[in-house]
């Protein structure tokens, strides 16, 4: 995502990403109060009430992908029940990154653009440090699309217009991160290895926050009288 975009592109409530980071708070710290979670969620309670718009998704992205980056893998073999959980991460995250490309070449809105440009910023950013992981613990992730995605990026290139983007946000932006969410919700729980739930750790908030962004721009799509979206 630029620099300079228009501010305001995006209204929703800040109630949304501070959920988002609460949520996350609440499943790795049981005990957390939150209403006083942690800095990141306390500095998003300190502007309950303003609107977010896509420089702040930017500014969020950047620090996710930040935090990300800065995971260091171990040299510690996977169990084989890590290796499953951590490719299952890859191959979602593949899904995400294929049809947000396809986005950025047929999304009929820069709003919808945007949100794609945000959403393979992201999943480059975890692919990366997936193959540094793995490359680091001698396993091989998935370089092939499954047939799930392969099935997915047909049905994203036969759309057009108004219809592609609410399929984008619904796919993707929705349903994609909720698959995501789920993953990454039982890599903190039950992996074994501490260079996966760091990496967990790092990127689930984010997970959480582009699918509720999604999600509000899904309902306002059609709540403003565009065409259904199937």
């Amino acid at each position: 995502m630029k620099k300079g975009m228009a501010m305001g592109l995006i209204a929703l409530s800040l109630t949304t990403v501070t959920y988002a980071q609460q949520t996350r708070d609440t499943r790795t710290n049981p005990g957390t109060n939150t209403s006083t979670s942690g800095s990141t969620g306390g500095s998003m309670n300190s502007t309950m009430g303003m609107s977010m718009n896509m420089e702040e998704l930017d500014r969020m992205n950047k620090e996710g992908a930040a935090k990300v980056a800065a995971v260091t893998p171990t040299s510690a073999p996977l169990s084989r029940a890590d290796q499953n959980l951590m490719k299952e991460v890859a191959m979602g995250g593949m899904m995400q990154l294929e049809i947000s490309r396809i986005a950025l070449e047929k999304a009929s809105t820069d709003e919808v653009r945007k949100i794609a440009q945000a959403e393979v910023e992201e999943q480059t950013g975890l692919s990366n440090k997936l193959k540094e992981i793995a490359q680091a613990k001698g396993m091989t992730l998935p370089t092939e699309m499954d047939s799930k995605t392969q099935a997915m990026v047909s049905r994203m290139r036969n759309a057009t217009g108004t219809s592609f983007d609410q399929m984008y946000l619904r796919e993707s932006g929705v349903n994609g991160h909720k698959m995501l969410d789920q993953v990454m919700s039982r890599v903190e729980k039950n992996a074994s290895d501490a260079s996966m739930k760091e990496l967990a750790a790092a990127a689930h908030p984010l997970v959480i926050t582009h699918m509720q962004v999604s999600q509000s721009m899904l309902d306002n799509m059609k709540g403003s009288g565009t065409s259904k979206s199937r």
